[in-house]
């Protein structure tokens, strides 16, 4: 994880060194992404809705890699 020198706050996963995923809550403004997929949502609380047109896996998503 990579957190905020300042305040701790979670900033970014990190992978190998790799920033894997950022926290768009540490964005101000707009930052301009739209949500692409929801994954695990079998084991979503109960009480929790999924909204919008973004596709939906049980677990993991089924990706198709392009070379």
């Amino acid at each position: 994880m990579g957190f905020c020198s300042i305040c701790g706050s979670t900033i970014c996963g990190l992978h190998d060194g790799q920033v894997h995923g950022l926290t768009l809550g540490c964005i101000n403004g707009d930052p301009g992404v739209e949500i692409e997929m929801h994954i695990f949502v079998d084991s979503k609380a109960p009480w929790d809705h999924i909204g919008g047109k973004a596709k939906q896996y049980a677990e993991h998503a089924q990706i198709d890699h392009e070379d």
